[in-house]
């Protein structure tokens, strides 16, 4: 007979579970909303963070398991493919959408063409180890708070300094006036002297880096490994968060921490399945995410507020399009 579950032992690691699965969603969708703003709609998410995943840990797999070799190529990676969509949008003026759809085929393509170049097809796929915890001196010895908010790796701790930064650029400096301007109404920036390349270029730049470092993380710090389907649909989702989160960084964190909670949700079902004895199909459980998706989007899609230039090149020498 199975032995009773603790309530508190299933809050506390329900809770310690989604803050593991907001990450991947809070850098993603943080790195759309700062792309976003600058009037840049990225849409390759996804195969962005294949591709980070894949060089992450081919990287630090043939470094001895380095760590920090294996984060440095992420953002290697995320510079190089934010050069190369800016290049395309920004300086080709070449459609956003139909570059982020290239993009997230080739990106992916391209991952899991590196995987099976330097490690082939095996019975027993290689690993890493994953990031160990750090624990927050005090703070993790509070009864059960410290074990579900200050028992987590470093990536964790820094996903919300990310958001911290963003939202004080964004909305509390004039680099952030500027960067905000910019994907509004690029005309009147560009009047008041903004350089609208610059600022689109590094608001992309900033964007993949994040989106690739998200890809990392799930590698690092869930399971050791790389597969085709590590991503799992989250940059998508992510797409969904920013939209939900009105392209703001806070909203962001709200919207992560959502479908955070429906992924560790999935987990905590299977978990309990066992205990109750019944039996859901987990095909039919990995679906809550999108359907979460598809919910929140069906009703914020009307009142959602994007930058009004996003998606759209910008040409100085075309008539005035921003009002």
């Amino acid at each position: 007979m199975t032995a009773p579950l603790d309530p508190a032992t299933l809050v506390v690691g329900y809770v310690r579970s989604a803050l593991i699965y907001i990450v991947p969603y809070l850098l993603t969708s943080l790195g759309i909303v700062i792309s976003g703003r600058s009037g840049i709609y990225n849409i390759s998410a996804e195969g962005v963070m294949l591709l980070g995943a894949s060089v992450t840990f081919l990287t630090t797999y043939f470094s001895s398991g380095n760590v920090l070799v294996g984060i440095s190529y992420a953002i290697l990676v995320g510079i190089l493919v934010g050069l190369a969509f800016g290049f395309l949008t920004i300086s080709l003026k070449l459609n956003q959408f139909v570059v982020g759809t290239t993009f997230f085929i080739l990106c992916s393509g391209f991952a899991n063409l590196l995987y099976k170049l330097f490690i082939g097809v095996t019975l027993t796929p290689p690993s890493i180890e994953t990031l160990r915890p750090l624990t927050v001196p005090i703070m993790s010895d509070i009864p059960y708070v410290g074990d579900a908010l200050f028992k987590h790796n470093l990536l964790v701790y820094l996903s919300f300094v990310f958001v911290a930064v963003s939202y004080y650029v964004l909305y509390k400096t004039h680099i952030g006036l500027n960067f905000r301007a910019v994907g509004e109404n690029p005309k009147a920036a560009d009047t008041l002297g903004i350089n609208v390349t610059l600022y689109r270029y590094v608001g992309t730049i900033v964007g993949t880096v994040l989106m690739s470092i998200s890809g990392g993380y799930l590698v690092l710090s869930t399971t050791g490994l790389y597969t085709e389907t590590i991503v799992l649909g989250r940059g998508w989702i992510s797409i969904g968060i920013a939209i939900f989160g009105r392209w703001h960084p806070l909203w962001s964190l709200a919207g992560s921490a959502l479908f955070a909670g429906v992924e560790a949700l999935v987990y905590l079902i299977q978990t309990l399945q066992s205990v109750l004895g019944i039996r859901i199909p987990p095909e039919s459980l990995l679906t809550l995410p999108f359907i979460a998706t598809l919910i929140v989007l069906a009703l914020v899609y009307k009142r959602a507020e994007l930058p009004q230039a996003i998606g759209r090149p910008y040409d100085r020498e075309a008539p005035e399009e921003y009002t």
